[in-house]
This record gives C-alpha cells, structure tokens and sequence, in this order.
C-alpha cells in the first residue's frame, strides 16, 4: 500500500509522514527533502531552485520522476510531498492520501522555529516559494494545488497534535472514520 501525505510547506506533513511510516513500518520517501538536498548541491536556497525551477521544468520533473520510481520499487511506502497524490494518480496509483493543512501564521511559525529565523522572513519566504510552485505545478502539470479531490482525508494540524493526526489516519486505514 502506498500512502501519501501532501500539504504545504510548515503544515506538519514531514512529522504526519514519520509517524505513520514508524507505526506501519513503512519506507518514508520524502519529496522536500529529496528538494533540499538539490538545492544544497547545486548551492542555492529552497526558494531559488524553485525560482529556476520556474525557467526549467526539468527540474521538477526529475525530481517527481524519482518519487514515482521509488514509490513503485518500494511498495508499502509512505510518500510526503506536495504533488504526491496527483503524480502517483497519474501513474494509475491509487494512494491513500492525506492532505494536512494549517493557517498560514501558524505553518510560518513551525518554518521560522524549524529553521531559526524570524517569522517576518520565513513568512515572506514562504508566500513567494508557494506562489512559485502554485505558478510552477499549473504550468507543467496542470494541476491547482488548491484543488483536493484526490485526497482520501483532508486534515489541520493546527486543530490536533501530530500524534493524535497519526491515530486518526492509523484508524481509518483499519476502517474507521478518523476524522481530526
């Protein structure tokens, strides 16, 4: 089984994606990682290789072609990242998918804390690296990350704690409601 948690950045996706992948057993395949490590090689930031990203596709299509791979090498996996259910539906993958959201201030604060900076520039950051991927994902793939319809479960992790987010994905992949 494949399991997907999508979301934006500071929405707790990465911790959601841990937890489950701990309490299953499960490979954890994580996009914005795979992302950072580019970036760090190619010696940018996370925003600038998102804005050449903007100029050169390939970029954001080698790295989904790498996800995509990996999920179907892996099998039972968990797959973090903000395209995962779309680009594993277009491969004719059928994921269970999560998508975790949360108010801007409140995912903007997890990214300052995360990465000791203040609020004011990792929100400024983080709108911008939104916009480009916004910008980015229609153009190259005709896809609205506001667009949710390909998500078994839609949660906030501003309103639960990760754990108590695990427990509900936990119960409704043994078929239960989980709401949270």
């Amino acid at each position: 089984m494949i399991v997907t948690v999508s979301g934006p950045a500071g929405s707790g996706k990465t911790t959601l994606a841990r937890l489950i992948s701990e309490r299953l057993g499960y490979v954890l395949i994580t996009t914005g990682g795979i992302f950072r490590e580019m970036a760090s090689a190619k010696g940018l930031t996370v925003l600038q290789l998102n804005l050449l990203a903007e100029m050169d596709d390939g970029i954001d299509r080698e790295l989904d072609r790498s996800v995509v791979e990996k999920a179907k090498l892996s099998g039972n996996c968990i797959v973090e990242g903000r395209l995962s259910c779309h680009m594993l539906v277009r491969e004719g993958i059928k994921p269970f998918s999560v998508y975790l959201g949360a108010p801007a201030g409140v995912r903007t604060t997890r990214i300052a804390l995360r990465d000791g900076r203040d609020a004011a520039s990792a929100a400024r950051e983080t709108s911008a690296r939104e916009e480009s991927e916004r910008r980015r994902y229609m153009r190259f793939y005709g896809i609205d990350t506001e667009d949710l319809t390909c998500y078994t479960m839609i949660l906030d992790s501003a309103a639960s704690p990760p754990e108590e987010l695990a427990d509900a994905v936990m119960k409704r992949l043994a078929g239960g409601t989980g709401n949270a």
